[in-house]
């Protein structure tokens, strides 16, 4: 039965999930949500929590990407996506939480100052040294070998590769720059190095280089 797979382009939410879908070769139609924005009252009336990403199999719906991960992940249980010890899984729980947490939150404060004129430059220097100090605690965090879980990509390696690439790229808009750890750094090479990944990742920039241009051009 395929999946209905309700996203927009810019999201790394979205992205997470759609990592998920094709890594495991679900059969899957990604729509945009009805009305085309995710706070319509038509699509509020499919998914009440009105967020993105959410999926839909035989009338039964899900939203949170988290919880669609999981979800996936028992229902599809090829390619496995957390390792087997409970220990360890629990780890990389905790790991793909600080995305959802601490680092992604971060980078979302960027966004209202691209294309704007910040009321000092020290709001934005401010706002990316927060992002610098995410990023430390998360090398603390990481041992990947390449990936979170080792040789195969886990549902916490999913949260993260648009994400870091996305805050080049809005921090880049931002005529900054930002300095990844090492360990971060090889570890998001390990991740694009992955076809599906690069993908993904390549498209969800497309969709970010069209807004922070919207943005920059709207000002």
């Amino acid at each position: 039965m395929k999946i209905k797979f309700y996203a927009i382009p810019v999201s790394t939410y979205c992205a997470r999930v759609r990592i998920i879908l094709r890594l495991k070769s679900v059969d899957f139609v990604e729509l945009l949500p009805p009305g085309g924005k995710y706070n319509t009252t038509e699509y509020r009336s499919l998914v009440p929590a009105g967020s993105v990403p959410a999926i839909e199999i035989g009338g039964f719906r899900l939203h949170d990407s988290d919880a669609i991960a999981e979800f996936l992940d028992e229902q599809f249980p090829e390619p496995a996506m957390w390792p087997e010890n409970v220990q360890k899984r629990a780890v990389l729980r905790s790991i793909g939480r600080f995305h959802d947490t601490r680092l992604e939150p971060a980078l979302r404060a960027l966004f209202p100052m691209v294309g704007q004129s910040p009321d000092s430059p020290e709001k934005i220097t401010s706002a990316i040294n927060h992002i610098v100090e995410r990023l430390k605690r998360l090398e603390l965090l990481i041992e990947p070998t390449p990936y979170l879980g080792g040789d195969q990509l886990s549902l916490a390696d999913c949260a993260y590769p648009t994400t870091l690439f996305m805050l080049e790229d809005v921090v880049d808009a931002l005529d900054e720059k930002i300095v990844v750890p090492n360990k971060i750094s090889n570890w998001q090479k390990a991740l694009y190095e992955n076809l599906i990944v690069r993908r993904v990742v390549d498209d969800n920039r497309d969709a970010i280089s069209a807004w922070i241009q919207t943005k920059l051009l709207s000002n």
